[in-house]
């Protein structure tokens, strides 16, 4: 979870509110890449 902080709040220290921020973002981007992949599949085979 250290490496998520570093990786999505560089600046910040390590408490854990920013742990616990930096694994919400990190949730949220493979929800929306999941989301984007899907929709970018079903774009690619409907026409």
């Amino acid at each position: 979870m250290l490496i998520w902080r570093r990786k999505w709040l560089p600046g910040e220290p390590d408490d854990e509110t920013n742990i616990a921020r930096a694994v919400w973002l990190e949730k949220k981007y493979w929800e929306n890449l999941t989301a984007s992949t899907a929709n970018g599949v079903a774009k690619a085979f409907s026409g």
